[in-house]
């Protein structure tokens, strides 16, 4: 028996933005706007956007994003990483200097990478990384 032909997929285009689920909204949106300087784009309840171009950042309260998809969402422990934002900067040094002087976690100081990037990590308040990268 022949399978069906496979029908043809929907094109995606870039991603539109990204979803972050986080513990304490107010927190997450202190970090990003005074911590980072991402520009508030509007916030709605449980529900933030920040205004960082064609592929926006929003914060979702995990407590809402549970009634959203109908089941508990677990919160994950600070060894169990899900997720990363990476932002180009002109000056890694400079700027994780900056960021971490602000009250960013450091996670781990500016290092030469051998695909030909410096890059430093740090820690947003429910534990995501945020990578500082530039090329070198």
């Amino acid at each position: 028996m022949v399978p069906p032909p496979a029908s043809p997929r929907p094109a995606l285009d870039a991603a539109d933005y990204v979803v972050l689920v986080v513990r304490d909204l107010d927190a997450s949106l202190r970090f990003y706007t005074e911590v980072l300087g991402l520009a508030l784009g509007h916030r709605s309840g449980a529900y933030a956007q920040l205004d960082t171009g064609r592929t926006r950042i929003a914060l979702y309260e995990r407590v809402a994003m549970s009634g959203v998809v109908g089941f508990a969402l677990e919160t994950p422990g600070p060894s169990a990483v899900g997720f990363e934002l990476g932002f180009k900067v002109a000056d890694v040094d400079e700027a994780f200097a900056a960021f971490r002087d602000a009250g960013a976690e450091a996670v781990c100081d500016p290092t030469d990478r051998a695909w030909g990037q410096r890059t430093a990590y740090l820690r947003d308040p429910d534990g995501y990384l945020i990578e500082l990268a530039q090329t070198l």
